[in-house]
């Protein structure tokens, strides 16, 4: 009888482990792949997160309840050490290609250019990060990178191509990110607020 509850106790902790060891599996790690060049292809899978950080600098993190076909290509040797992350809600399976950069000069995007937005409001481009997001579906995104000192006033604003402009987006901070939500995808960026110093008499 000793024998046989032993052997019971035996199978019974065995169970347990195995079950612990499954839903560790189930849940899966976040995923961290160092890229060395400039450009990668890949398939970010459903439910995890995970960081692309290029030449260790520049690290692009995604979350997405669906699969996304990935295209990468960073410039991150002249964009250096950034914290940026695209959380994606969608009804089905994308493929989606991400470019960022320094400068998108043909759209006016260098550093230290200032804009005037709707005619109303003056800012300034000093983030030295530019990314452009082009996707086969629709989906919701939200977009974050990490709130310095430089950038904790800055507003998150995509280029509207049909007029020519830059439109900034409401923007909060979330856990030290400057955060934007979106369900379209151009060319996006963070501006800075430019004190307006005429004085009105």
């Amino acid at each position: 009888m000793k024998k046989i509850n032993k052997i019971l106790i035996g199978i019974f902790t065995f169970a347990i482990l195995i079950s612990l060891f499954n839903v560790s599996t189930v849940l899966g790690a976040d995923a961290s792949i160092p890229v060395v060049g400039n450009t990668i292809t890949t398939q970010v899978q459903a439910n995890n997160r995970t960081m692309f950080q290029f030449q260790y600098q520049t690290r692009l993190n995604f979350t997405s309840d669906v699969n996304i076909d990935l295209n990468l290509d960073c410039d991150s040797f002249r964009i250096g050490e950034k914290d940026f992350e695209i959380e994606v809600d969608a009804d089905g399976d994308l493929q989606m290609n991400m470019t960022c950069r320094e400068e998108q000069i043909q759209l006016g995007l260098q550093k230290g250019s200032t804009f005037r937005i709707r005619e109303r409001h003056r800012y300034r481009y000093e983030e030295g990060f530019c990314l452009q997001i082009q996707c086969n579906g629709t989906c919701d995104a939200k977009l974050k990178i990490q709130a310095t000192n430089e950038n904790r006033n800055g507003e998150w604003a995509y280029y509207d191509e049909a007029e020519e402009e830059w439109v900034t987006v409401p923007t909060t901070i979330e856990d030290g990110n400057l955060v934007a939500e979106t369900d379209h995808f151009s060319y996006w960026t963070i501006l800075l607020p430019v004190a307006d110093n005429t004085l009105w008499i």
